[in-house]
């Protein structure tokens, strides 16, 4: 490409060719420009002439510059950078904060022994239950130590069991052995103090020389102030969780599922966090000034011209624009405040032990109330404290050191594409999915938008309407005609109360349908306690346009039935028994979710696969239903919705669950 300059001061035009990057191409320019515009005056292009010297060295030059101006190009962009520290800052401007380690995790089993509480039952007395505190610090032998990041509460029935660990001679039960799961972390907690000059207001930063830090755990201030993280400083509302305790209503009698509420809170006191390229971490704070209200440097609209004091008297006074950079928008400074910074470290491929090993209690706290205990009962609560044991019956993993280049980059265009905000369905399924167990266990979510429903479906649920009182006068209405009379009659009922619904259809809502798990991993509705939190954890990721109706989704509970003919040589009950147990596995909860269908080729594929088995006669889905014991109250034709072998789901929201898979899976050889 050769283009022509204009300078007049060079007295007549002269191409220049710009294509030249590289050592070679533009020694070869600069000695063609030589020879074209100065031929009179140098014509000694020899490799050893002096002249030559001056050439090369301009196109060493040249070289270098343009060398560093496309590595200065390629390291400003996400997709092509290759040195760290360029990535790691690259992908924190996206929003992504990268780890510096991760900590390995497991399940701990916490033992006590609790004394029988006599007759009449001789059950675990309740009242020697103990509490435990979250940070239960347990180790290995090696010195690896782990921390529990929930509450122990023996009193809860959520993931208790117990078992007869002593009896009398009569054979009556005076000892149990109760136990309890908790997840745990390795990681162990440290305490730094850190005091702000008085001077620093605006954005102090502190850094914090561990590199293995998982995470802050509490900030606070000398005055007891607490400082909050959020992702970004302009951000003053975060989630804060609360006990859920009786003073929260009916929501109380929830706890047992839903140990905490989730609520949205102002915090002025706020930071964020900065990883470095040694994978330390500044704390970054605000420069707002606790000592000055907004209002003495950004007037309030209210306030102005209705009499208050000094309003009238500031309202031909001019608004310097600087001062909304001054307020508390970027949270207060703790200038002048010594600083107590609590935080967790460890992690890394070493903090992956095998199960067994976490056996030694370094740290406990207990949450009790020792005037609420009788004094009869004192000796033995401690002796429930020393009773303590705690063990890891499964591994240890997923611990590793700081993320790789490569995958920073990848999750941080992640990060980016959702913006940390509920835009498609999937969006608002993954954020449902991801609220935390304390708040609410979802297990199964659909999403769709307002209307989507069929409900001229045929193979729309029969499910209880949700006014009871319209319901219970439908069915006195309809007392004395016969069963089938009263169902159509409730169908009917349904379909228009459905199209009733469907009129007033708002076009920037979407339904989310969700189902959770009860104790026994069974699907239940969620409690409306998990519902409000749920509702809370949403608000701060969807759309300010969209509404979100949080409804319960239909379970179908169904059984199976099926028939097998078995190789003369093979004993038929081990086969049949080994045909369950692979139903059993394919019907786990874990394997299914909303409208996913029933492929009956693929259930006898699974069934022929099993050893012994020569080929399978039958297999046959059917409904369960409240009348026919514990199961769901939702009716559902299987007959109906069977087409080429495969059952499909209802065009309302169901998953299809088999509830009892120890009885409500049968078969039998032929």
């Amino acid at each position: 490409m050769a283009i022509k300059s204009t300078d007049k001061n060079w007295g007549n035009k002269k191409d220049i060719n710009y294509v030249g990057k590289d050592f070679a191409s533009l020694k070869e320019n600069l000695i063609d420009f030589t020879k074209t515009y100065f031929p009179n005056t140098y014509s000694d292009f020899n490799e050893a002439s002096p002249g030559m010297v001056f050439v090369e060295m301009a196109s060493y030059v040249g070289d270098v510059l343009s060398f560093y101006q496309d590595v200065q190009l390629k390291e400003s962009l996400l997709l092509h950078a290759t040195e760290r520290k360029n990535v790691m800052s690259l992908a924190q401007s996206m929003g992504y904060k990268p780890k510096v380690t991760t900590p390995a995790v497991t399940t701990l089993t916490v033992y006590q022994l609790v004394p029988s509480a006599g007759a009449p039952n001789y059950e675990p007395d309740e009242r020697l239950f103990l509490r435990i505190k979250e940070g239960l610090e347990v180790s290995t032998n090696t010195g690896i130590i782990f921390r529990t990041t929930d509450v122990v509460d023996f009193s809860e029935e959520t993931d208790r069991e117990y078992d007869v660990y002593e009896r009398d001679n009569s054979g009556l039960p005076t000892f149990y052995l109760v136990t309890k799961k908790v997840k745990a972390i390795s990681a162990i907690e440290k305490t730094t103090t850190v005091s702000v000059p008085l001077n620093e207001r605006d954005y102090p930063s502190i850094t914090l020389s561990d590199n293995n830090i998982i995470s802050i755990t509490s900030v606070t201030d000398s005055d007891n102030n607490k400082y909050y993280e959020v992702p970004y400083l302009a951000q003053e509302s975060i989630f804060v969780e609360q006990e859920n305790t009786s003073y929260n209503g009916n929501l109380y009698q929830n706890n047992s599922t839903v140990p905490y509420l989730l609520e949205i809170q102002k915090v002025p006191r706020r930071f964020s966090i900065k990883i470095n390229n040694d994978n330390t971490i500044d704390l970054q704070f605000g420069s707002g000034d606790v000592n000055l209200a907004d209002e003495q440097i950004l007037p309030n609209t209210k306030n102005i011209g209705i009499g208050t004091a000094n309003s009238i008297s500031r309202l031909n006074m001019g608004i310097d624009p600087s001062n909304f950079l001054k307020t508390n928008t970027f949270g207060i400074a703790p200038a002048g405040k010594t600083l107590t910074i609590k935080y967790l470290v460890g992690g890394g491929v070493e903090a992956n032990v095998n199960s067994n090993q976490l056996n030694i209690i370094n740290k406990i706290e207990f949450d009790e109330d020792i005037l609420s205990i009788n004094a009869s009962l004192l000796p033995t609560y401690q002796a429930g404290k020393e009773s303590l044991a705690v063990d890891n019956l499964e591994p240890a993993t997923g611990g590793r050191g700081a993320e790789s280049i490569e995958e920073i980059r990848q999750n941080a265009l992640a990060m980016f594409g959702s913006q940390n905000r509920a835009v498609t369905r999937e969006d608002y399924i993954v954020r449902a999915l991801s609220m935390p167990a304390r708040y609410g266990s979802v297990a199964k979510v659909y999403v769709s938008p307002d209307s989507e429903v069929d409900v001229d479906s045929p193979n729309t649920i029969l499910s209880s309407p949700k006014n009871v009182s319209e319901f219970i006068g439908l069915v006195e209405e309809l007392k004395d005609k016969n069963r089938q009379e009263i169902q159509k009659g409730i169908v009917s009922y349904i379909n228009q109360r459905k199209h009733g619904l469907s009129q007033q259809n708002n076009p920037f809502a979407i339904n989310m349908y969700v189902l959770g798990y009860d104790s026994n991993k069974n699907l239940t509705n969620l409690n409306l306690a998990a519902k409000e939190n749920l509702k809370t954890y949403l608000s701060q990721y969807r759309m300010i346009t969209d509404g979100v109706n949080i409804l319960d989704g239909f379970i179908v509970n169904i059984g199976v039935d099926f028939e097998i003919v078995c190789y003369s040589d093979y004993n038929k009950r081990e086969v049949v028994t080994k045909c369950i147990t692979e139903l059993q596995e394919y019907f786990n909860m874990d394997n299914w979710t909303f409208n996913k269908t029933i492929n009956i080729s693929e259930l006898e594929l699974v069934l022929a696969n099993v050893e012994g088995v020569m080929s399978v006669p039958s297999v046959k889905i059917y409904n369960l239903c409240a009348g026919d014991g514990t199961y769901s109250p939702n009716k559902y034709n299987i007959e109906q919705a069977t087409r080429g072998k495969i059952i499909y789901p209802s065009m309302d929201p169901c998953v299809f669950e088999v509830k009892y898979p120890n009885k409500d899976i049968k078969g039998r050889a032929l």
